[in-house]
């Protein structure tokens, strides 16, 4: 009795897996990019007719010269699953001044006080702020859609050189 229990539980798990599992297609912009899901390369973009079965996963998608994602997705019972990601390009950006005594801060994430520094960032408005003597004397958007090298003078605005 116990035997045909145990074989009667074990059926229904193997049934339950293999109807369970869900179509999952995933389509990113640009192309051709690494996707990962749950610890496991899928390969590269788009990704057609994978199975993936309902509950929590991690996808990560990752493409030199773009920002990576990592996005948690819980999966409900369903019959197909179709993600879209949008990788933001990485740019090479140098910021560059004169003056000195400066602290310059961007996002909150990246502080220098040398006159001159090369960052990697993702495409999209970031926040710049400055200090002197612990005290903040700017604050600006910048928006990076390209390369480029921004000049700062005191008491004026970034200028795009």
């Amino acid at each position: 009795m116990y035997t045909l229990v145990k074989y009667s539980i074990i059926y229904f798990l193997y049934i339950s897996v293999v109807y369970c599992q869900i179509r999952l297609d995933i389509n990113t912009i640009p192309d051709e990019v690494d996707v990962i899901l749950d610890d496991i390369n899928l390969g590269k973009s788009p990704i057609r007719n994978e199975r993936i079965i309902p509950g929590a996963h991690v996808f990560e998608i990752q493409k030199k010269g773009y920002a990576p994602i990592k996005y948690d997705l819980i999966v409900n019972p369903s019959k197909a699953v179709e993600i879209n990601f949008f990788l933001n390009p990485v740019h090479n950006c140098k910021f560059k001044t004169k003056e000195k005594g400066l602290v310059f801060e961007l996002n909150g994430e990246h502080y220098w006080d040398v006159d001159n520094i090369r960052l990697h960032l993702e495409a999209g408005d970031h926040t710049l702020r400055v200090f002197k003597a612990s005290e903040l004397i700017d604050e600006q958007i910048i928006k990076i859609d390209k390369p480029e090298t921004f000049n700062y003078k005191e008491k004026n605005t970034i200028s795009n050189k």
